[in-house]
């Protein structure tokens, strides 16, 4: 009797070898880091990602054949779908797959691996800055302004999973039962616009212009006709080039010169020269002048100078100024 049942187990197990010698498989997502991505707005679009260096996809991948079968080989790659709007993915994910192949002899049976799969941040961008879009479009179908749509902070998400392969030989490896896991969402926040209107370029902010030093040198002179001047050379350095700096010149005295205009260079610096004619009188003629920039806002350093004059000196601005003809109201004391 003993004999019968066993048998018949085992013809009942041969005429399903499907679910009797399959291998089983899943892989899934445990983690995504960072969680949350920012798209900035100017008012009337959403513009720009704000861009992590990468974005990590954290990873499990498990597999099992059973009893006599063994794992020849194995990849696993991040998969990034729009969670808004057109259904799509993000291309080039082969690019950062894992992988492993085994040598005969040392094929294992059964594999349970955590993997860590970064993805440049820089990827996201386009299909970020899309969702939000679409997701502002929608609005504007429904009737809403420009004005109500960026006032408050939106959310749109990309859902993260994975694809996976295993190459493996054996009695299940022809029929395996292979699951999907779960997935992580990495959330887009389609942020509010809260300044004013910034210029674009193709699309996307303009990178304002920033002065990052401004230094000034200042050289006395005091030639025999007795007329004294003062020499200023002043370099400009911002983090663009090709940008336009608008300055005047202030005196220790509160006198400001009227409004001049420069260009950086290729190299970002921008390199001003202006005389000032120094009126002379009793005593040694001394005192400051620096550089205020109008736009961007900065300020240079103060170029001191200090000499003594014999002759009474026209006053004002010299004709040798580097930038134009420009000039004080009056003179510099």
């Amino acid at each position: 009797m003993y004999i019968t049942i066993i048998s018949g187990i085992l013809a009942f197990a041969a005429m399903l070898p499907g679910l009797a010698w399959s291998d089983t498989g899943t892989a899934y997502v445990t983690n995504v880091a960072p969680a949350t991505l920012v798209v900035r707005s100017n008012g009337v679009s959403y513009t720009q990602l704000e861009t992590p260096p990468s974005v990590v996809v954290f990873a499990r991948l498990e597999y099992d054949t059973g009893v006599s079968g063994r794992i020849k080989s194995w990849w696993i790659q991040p998969k990034i779908i729009n969670g808004y709007g057109i259904y799509s993915e993000l291309p080039g994910m082969s690019l950062y797959r894992k992988s492993q192949s085994y040598k005969k002899g040392s094929r294992p049976k059964s594999i349970g691996l955590d993997l860590v799969l970064p993805v440049p941040g820089s990827l996201f961008a386009d299909a970020a800055v899309f969702m939000c879009n679409m997701k502002a479009e929608h609005l504007r179908n429904q009737g809403k302004s420009n004005a109500w749509i960026f006032s408050q902070d939106r959310m749109v998400n990309f859902e993260v999973r994975v694809d996976y392969d295993v190459d493996a030989w054996g009695a299940g490896s022809n029929n395996p039962i292979l699951e999907g896991g779960g997935y992580k969402e990495i959330t887009v926040w389609c942020s509010r616009f809260t300044g004013p209107k910034v210029p674009t370029v193709n699309g996307k902010l303009a990178v304002p212009t920033k002065v990052i030093k401004a230094t000034m040198q200042v050289k006395a002179i005091a030639p025999p006709s007795g007329i004294c001047r003062i020499d200023t050379v002043t370099a400009i350095s911002t983090n663009k080039s090709n940008a336009t700096i608008k300055y005047r010149f202030v005196h220790d005295s509160g006198k400001k010169s009227k409004v001049f205009t420069t260009k950086t260079k290729a190299n970002r610096i921008a390199v001003v020269r202006h005389q000032w004619d120094i009126p002379n009188g009793p005593g040694k003629e001394q005192g400051w002048v620096r550089i205020e920039g109008v736009s961007p806002k900065f300020m240079s350093n103060k170029g001191s100078y200090s000499m003594n004059c014999h002759a009474k000196g026209a006053g004002g601005l010299s004709g040798k100024s580097g930038a134009g003809n420009p000039g004080f109201s009056g003179t510099l004391r």
